[in-house]
């Protein structure tokens, strides 16, 4: 396995780095609203935008990916309301990439993971950002970190 670049390595868990660049860009759109309700003296304004700019804030220091090979489970946490979901790898289906574009340019890609919960197929979101290299990246880094273990020998 190749040194991991999106993960960090804790025991035999994998923890994924956060990744603040989409979530950043809200954040400070959020904010830049709050701040043009202050020039434009609309105190609702400045109430509506300065409290979500602080609820993105923490979603975004709230979110994280953990692969946990001694359990075989992914935990992954997406906002602040979602409670975390816990996914055994043998509920696992598949991955879907997407990309958005709007005038041939691409303004979001995410990363879904599919998954079985009760006889139904679930899906939750990975990770977002801008270009498809870097969600394919990451993609390519869990499905490594995943094979790493089913071919370590173990029993």
């Amino acid at each position: 396995m190749e040194a991991l670049q999106k993960f960090t390595k804790k025991g035999n868990q994998y923890v994924m780095k956060r990744q603040y660049g989409f979530g950043l860009i809200v954040v400070f759109g959020m904010a830049a609203l709050a701040f043009a309700g202050i020039w434009l003296k609309k105190p609702v304004m400045i109430w509506i935008f300065g409290i979500l700019t602080v609820l993105c804030l923490i979603s975004l220091f709230i979110n994280h990916v953990i692969i946990d090979m001694n359990q075989k489970v992914i935990l992954i946490k997406n906002g602040l309301i979602i409670p975390p979901v816990q996914i055994t790898l043998s509920d696992f289906v598949n991955f879907e990439l997407v990309r958005m574009k709007q005038y041939f340019i691409t303004i979001n890609v995410s990363l879904n993971l599919y998954y079985l919960k009760n006889g139904k197929e679930q899906c939750t979101g990975i990770a977002q950002g801008f270009t498809t290299r870097a969600m394919q990246n990451l993609l390519n880094e869990i499905q490594e970190i995943i094979k790493a273990d089913e071919n370590s020998g173990k029993i």
